[in-house]
């Protein structure tokens, strides 16, 4: 299972605005976010107001899991540029 390392800033910031007052985003964003970052799904459906089943279910459709693949890429573009600019020590 994937899980969001510290010191990587950008898992802290997105961590932070997906879970707190950032209720506008859509629920399924926030739940993308969320499972990129390897967060259980009864947790991210507690989080964003519908069951853990329900996030199972959006998991398995091809543009949510198109969406998890791209926050993926900015998670781990973000991780590299922070160790190549001296954040990760």
């Amino acid at each position: 299972m994937e899980t969001c390392v510290p010191p990587y800033d950008l898992c802290r910031r997105w961590t932070t605005m997906v879970t707190s007052g950032h209720e506008e985003l859509p629920p399924k964003v926030r739940a993308a976010v969320l499972l990129a970052m390897g967060r259980p799904t009864e947790e991210i459906g507690t989080e964003i107001g519908v069951s853990g089943r329900t996030v199972r279910r959006w998991r398995q459709r091809p543009e949510m899991r198109a969406d998890i693949r791209r926050v993926r890429v900015r998670l781990l573009d973000g991780a590299v540029a922070s160790v190549r600019a001296g954040g990760g020590k």
